[in-house]
């Protein structure tokens, strides 16, 4: 019994001695962020509750997304029946207008840069 204690005595004088680390409960919180891919210049929030940088940036993700689905033959362009029969309305109503070549169809560049004429423009009234 005596040999029994020893060793339990031995084996905890050999175990390694650690002093609780400082570092480990800020690493273990949660990310400031939830969506650390959000590059840090968006991460900050809106401000007054307006639509801030990272709310316009996931819209514009989502309506890109639609875009690239809507478009069935690959072209990297919608027609105006495709965006019919897609249901994107806003880009059907408003195919002219953002058709500013007038090639009978839009792409997403052509897309986002009437979106940002848009809301310059109501920013401006």
């Amino acid at each position: 019994m005596l040999a029994a204690a020893v060793a339990c005595s031995c084996a905890r004088a050999q175990a390694p001695q650690t002093q609780p680390d400082m570092a480990a409960p800020a690493m273990m919180s949660a990310p400031l962020h939830p969506d650390p891919y959000i590059p840090p210049a968006m991460r900050k929030p809106p401000r007054d509750g307006a639509s801030g940088p990272v709310l316009q940036y996931q819209a514009m993700q989502k309506l890109k997304k639609r875009f690239e689905e809507a478009d069935l033959d690959g072209s990297g362009s919608l027609s105006r029946e495709e965006a019919h029969k897609a249901g994107l309305g806003f880009i059907e109503k408003n195919f002219d207008h953002i058709d500013t070549a007038q090639r009978g169809v839009v792409n997403f560049e052509d897309l986002k840069a009437f979106i940002i004429q848009r809301r310059e423009e109501a920013r401006s009234r």
